[in-house]
C-alpha cells in the first residue's frame, strides 16, 4: 500500500463534462476515459483501470498528477469497491448567476428547457452495478455541475441509485424546478440538498439569479422539508434540506439581507442554513488579493443570529480555509 493512502483513487469515480476521473476533488488526478467507448466497454475499462491503480498503489507507485496532492492522507478502507460517485458532467442551468464557475462554458445562457446531459453515464453505472464494482451498502453520490432539475436523465439516475440501496445522495440545486424523485429520496432518508438562495427578498434574488423565482424556490424548499420530515428512520432528516447564502459584494453583503434570509428560511421550516463566501468567482477574479473584512463580520453575525433563532449553522469549509489564509 502507498505511504499516503488516497480514498479517491481506491474508491472514487467522477464523471465530468469531458472525461471520467478517479479524483472527486477536481485536482489533476488520473483520466480514465474521454467517453469514446460504449457503456459496457466503458464499464470494463473503469474496472480494469481500477485494478491497475490498486496494484500500483500497493507497490507505492503514485499516478502522475497525484504525487503532491494534499488529499492523499486518508486511512485505508477494507473493500476496494467504488464508494463515491460524483456527477459533474453537464453545464445547462435554469439560473444565470454571475458568479457561476461554468459561466465561461455557458456564456451566461440559461433556460428551463430540459436537456440531456450524457445518457451513456446511466448505462455505464448500471453496468458497473452488474459487474459488482459498486459498494451497494456504502455508496455516496454527489450531484453537481449544472442544474439537476433540467437534466433529462436525473429521475432515472435517482431511481437507479435508490433501487440499489444507495447510502446517501447529495444534490446542489437551484430549487426552481421541483423534483418528485428527489423528494422521494428525501422521504426515504437517502438524500440531502442545498439551495443557494443567497437573498432574503425577491428583488435581491432576481439581481443575483436573473430569475424572478424567489417565492417559487421558497415554496419548493418547503415541499422538500415536508418530504424529508416524513422519513421514519431519521427524526432529524429535515436538517438535510439546507438553505445556503453566498456572500456577494454589492448584492447581499449586509446584515439586513442576511436577517431577512434567516427569517424566511425559519418560517418555511428550515432547520439548518449554510453561510459561504464567494470563492469560485473570487479566486478567478481576485487571485492573490486580501479577503474582504465583511466576510469575517458576516460569518460572525450569522453565527450569532442562528443561535438566537435556534437554527443550525454550517460554515462552508472551503470558505473557512480561504479566510484562515486571508487571501484568495
Amino acid at each position: 500500500m502507498s505511504e499516503k493512502y488516497c480514498y479517491n483513487l481506491r474508491h472514487g469515480l467522477s464523471f465530468h463534462q469531458k472525461n471520467i476521473r478517479f479524483c472527486t476533488t477536481l485536482q489533476l488526478g488520473e483520466i480514465i476515459s474521454i467517453y469514446e467507448e460504449k457503456p459496457k466497454e466503458l464499464a470494463l475499462k473503469i474496472q480494469e483501470t481500477r485494478r491497475i491503480i490498486k496494484k500500483n498503489l500497493d507497490n507505492k507507485i503514485i499516478p502522475n498528477g497525484c504525487e503532491n496532492c494534499r488529499y492523499r492522507i486518508q486511512e485505508c478502507y477494507e473493500t476496494e469497491k467504488i464508494k463515491r460517485i460524483d456527477l459533474y458532467y453537464w453545464y445547462h442551468c435554469n439560473c444565470g448567476c454571475f458568479y457561476c464557475s461554468y459561466r465561461d462554458e455557458t456564456k451566461g445562457e440559461f433556460s428551463d428547457k430540459i436537456k440531456e446531459g450524457n445518457p451513456v453515464i446511466y448505462k455505464t453505472i448500471e453496468e458497473l452495478y452488474r459487474l459488482d464494482e459498486i459498494d451497494k451498502n456504502n455508496l455516496f453520490v454527489n450531484f453537481g455541475g449544472g442544474e439537476l432539475g433540467v437534466l433529462k436523465e436525473f429521475p432515472k439516475l435517482i431511481n437507479l441509485f435508490l433501487k440499489n440501496n444507495v447510502e446517501s445522495i447529495w444534490c446542489e440545486t437551484s430549487g426552481i424546478r421541483y423534483s418528485k424523485e428527489l423528494a422521494k429520496a428525501l422521504e426515504k432518508g437517502k438524500a440531502g440538498l442545498s439551495i443557494a438562495i443567497c437573498s432574503g427578498s425577491p428583488e435581491t434574488y432576481k439581481k443575483i439569479k436573473k430569475r424572478d423565482k424567489y417565492t417559487q424556490v421558497l415554496n419548493n424548499l418547503k415541499k422538500y422539508i415536508n418530504a424529508a420530515s416524513k422519513c421514519k428512520t431519521n427524526p432529524n432528516n429535515a436538517s438535510r434540506v439546507i438553505s445556503k447564502y453566498i456572500i456577494l459584494q454589492g448584492f447581499n453583503n449586509n446584515v439586513n439581507e442576511i436577517d431577512k434570509w434567516l427569517i424566511d428560511s425559519m418560517n418555511i421550516g428550515i432547520k439548518q442554513v449554510e453561510i459561504s463566501m464567494e470563492f469560485c468567482w473570487g479566486i478567478h477574479t481576485k487571485k492573490g488579493e486580501k479577503v474582504e473584512d465583511y466576510n469575517y463580520e458576516l460569518f460572525e453575525y450569522t453565527e450569532k443570529r442562528c443561535k438566537q433563532l435556534g437554527l443550525a449553522l454550517k460554515k462552508n469549509e472551503t470558505s473557512l480555509a480561504i479566510m484562515k489564509e486571508g487571501i484568495y
